[in-house]
């Protein structure tokens, strides 16, 4: 398929439509706290010789305030309860599935889909491409994004990439790309982000951060039809850093021969992430914008990933000029958390209506890498 008219003009690429979808179960702050705290309290108690010898230290204690304060986040909204506030096992219980069935993820990623193409009148078999953009798929292979195109009666090619929070605006990068090139006309970018299978809740540090919730984005080439978002450019980049990261994966198996007791986990220096991240993201957003001719001022909405809101806030003042408020850079920390590269997708669709036709936003989203992934759209 090509994209180029006659005299060879590059095609635009629009929004047409976007989805969401997070589960009915939520942890409050006061919930996850009496559960940490307990957790905490055996831990100390069974290990107090240890302790006082100095051989190990203590796990602290958390409070509602501090999760609060640290973060923005109130409550989160969770795959799977009970086995987070269990103390015994602290992560989400979720039991295997049959080997012809569907799996976990993809059928959490089709709640997100089914809405975003209903909403555009597109049937699943309209579609040229599918990315699973997202922090992590529950297995090697096959692709998640092969088995959500079968799901959807999709051909054509698809393919599964993980850049972590920034991994939606990556998807969104290449899919303006493919169809401005004219490699395709219509791609479904969806982002399953089951994060509180990937968080350690027995550190303090990071115990409280992250929600579950899937988006998905459907991108396809201007046809003529009205309404949808024009994007007007995207760009990503990085700069590597180690200083949040996560260990679980298929190599795992081979390290516990080594050391049975090795654990995998979720590693993050969080004053180290905030200083870099909030002096890098912006500049990524602000590179876009300068190439696209765009000054801050023409810039009414700015929908950013939900990290937590001290980081939102400089993010947001650093891109728009401006102090951040509700009605320019809104936030939904205080009801998801985070919920990783699905966030900015929904807070963009939660937050969108109200604008105008000719007005423009800017999407952006970080995290680990670190990626930056931004976007410059016009509602049409």
């Amino acid at each position: 398929m090509d994209s180029r008219d006659e005299v060879g003009i590059v095609q635009t690429s629009i929004i047409r439509s976007t989805g969401f979808w997070a589960p009915p179960d939520v942890i409050t702050n006061a919930e996850l706290v009496t559960s940490y705290n307990a957790y905490a309290a055996r831990f100390n108690a069974d290990n107090a010789e240890a302790i006082t010898a100095g051989e190990i230290e203590a796990v602290p204690l958390s409070s509602a305030e501090f999760i609060s304060h640290a973060s923005g986040i109130e409550r989160r909204h969770v795959f799977e309860k009970s086995g987070i506030l269990d103390i015994d096992t602290l992560v989400p219980r979720i039991p295997p599935r049959g080997f012809d069935d569907i799996s976990v993820q993809a059928e959490f990623a089709m709640r997100a889909v089914r809405p975003a193409l209903e909403k555009a009148g597109v049937d699943g078999s309209e579609i040229d491409g599918v990315i699973v953009a997202s922090s992590a798929q529950q297995r090697n292979f096959p692709g998640l994004s092969c088995e959500i195109q079968n799901l959807i009666g999709a051909s054509g090619w698809s393919f599964d990439l993980t850049m972590a929070c920034s991994s939606a605006l990556y998807g969104l990068n290449i899919a303006n790309a493919m169809i401005r090139s004219g490699q395709a006309k219509r791609i479904l970018v969806c982002s399953p982000e089951i994060m509180t299978c990937i968080n350690v809740h027995s550190r303090r540090d990071v115990h409280f951060i992250f929600g579950d919730a899937a988006s998905a984005m459907l991108v396809e080439a201007d046809d003529g039809t009205p309404g949808g978002w024009e994007v007007l450019g995207t760009h990503t980049q990085n700069k590597f850093s180690n200083h949040l990261r996560s260990d679980y994966g298929f190599i795992n198996i081979a390290e516990w021969t080594v050391d049975p007791e090795f654990k995998p986990g979720l590693d993050q220096d969080g004053h180290r992430v905030f200083k870099d991240v909030v002096s890098f993201a912006p500049i990524v957003a602000r590179d876009l914008m300068a190439q696209l001719e765009l000054e801050p001022e023409a810039v009414r909405r700015a929908w950013l990933h939900q990290a937590n809101i001290r980081m939102v806030d400089l993010i947001a003042k650093r891109i728009l000029g401006r102090d951040r408020t509700e009605e320019n850079a809104p936030s939904i920390l205080e009801e998801y958390g985070n919920t990783s590269s699905s966030s900015v997708v929904m807070n963009f669709e939660m937050n969108s209506d109200d604008m105008k036709p000719g007005e423009t936003g800017i999407m952006c989203a970080y995290g680990a890498g670190y990626g930056v992934g931004a976007a410059a759209i016009r509602k049409r």
